[in-house]
């Protein structure tokens, strides 16, 4: 019966804030997780501890049927529903990098642009093989489209270095921790954390794994799809 209530539901393009406690509504689930605990102040349960959803799937139903009725009752179902969620996130560092390196030898380009037009004041190529480019541009006038800009080629030389595995392992892991932690929601908890780490071509592959608990209900407004 609880697929036949499911799929009589349909969302509607309000957020949970601003359905009114007059509404009915039923509970579903924002994201997949394992139920860990249900706590229906209204509306009836329809999963149990340990079961396994999916996003979407109905966790307390505002719809009550009630043999004292014709039709079921359609309540505001209110509740918090608990479960075991899983976060991942994937960092890759390359072992051996390329750095550069200033010289201190820079080469200047000046052109003038008036609107979409430009005219350069030197045509001599850049004497640099490898280089860092920077522009900088002032205007002139202020209410007139002409502005002067200034491109600065400073050259670098390229090197290699090889990073200390077991340093970049610990450097990946933080970061990928951190990166989990910006979109954890507000009153979850953490309950584990799982690294694992691999080579990849020239690559450190690091992946973070966290499980989490947290209240994964939402409301979902119940309306009559004859209306």
């Amino acid at each position: 019966p609880y697929t036949t209530l499911f799929r009589s539901v349909k969302e509607q393009d309000l957020p949970p804030e601003q359905i009114d406690t007059q509404t009915p509504c039923n509970i579903i689930a924002k994201k997949k997780g394992i139920i860990e605990k249900v706590i229906a102040k209204s509306g009836k349960r329809v999963v149990k501890e340990g079961d396994i959803v999916e996003k979407g799937q109905l966790l307390i139903t505002g719809v009550i049927e009630d043999e004292m009725f014709e039709e079921d009752l359609l309540i505001h179902a209110e509740g918090e529903v608990f479960a075991i969620t899983r976060y991942f996130h994937i960092v890759e560092e390359p072992i051996e990098k390329e750095v550069k390196e200033e010289t201190g030898r820079v080469s200047k380009r000046r052109e003038l642009k008036v609107g979409k037009k430009s005219i350069n004041f030197t045509e001599e190529s850049i004497p640099f093989k490898d280089y860092i480019a920077i522009d900088d541009s002032k205007c002139l006038f202020e209410f007139l489209p002409i502005k002067i800009i200034i491109h600065e080629y400073r050259e670098v030389e390229l090197s290699r270095i090889k990073q200390n595995v077991d340093s970049l392992k610990i450097r990946t892991q933080v970061l990928g921790t951190q990166e989990i932690n910006k979109i954890l929601p507000e009153n979850s908890k953490i309950l584990s954390k799982d690294i694992k780490h691999s080579i990849k071509g020239n690559n450190l592959v690091t992946v973070v794994i966290l499980e989490v608990l947290e209240d994964i209900g939402e409301k979902q407004i119940i309306y009559n799809g004859e209306d």
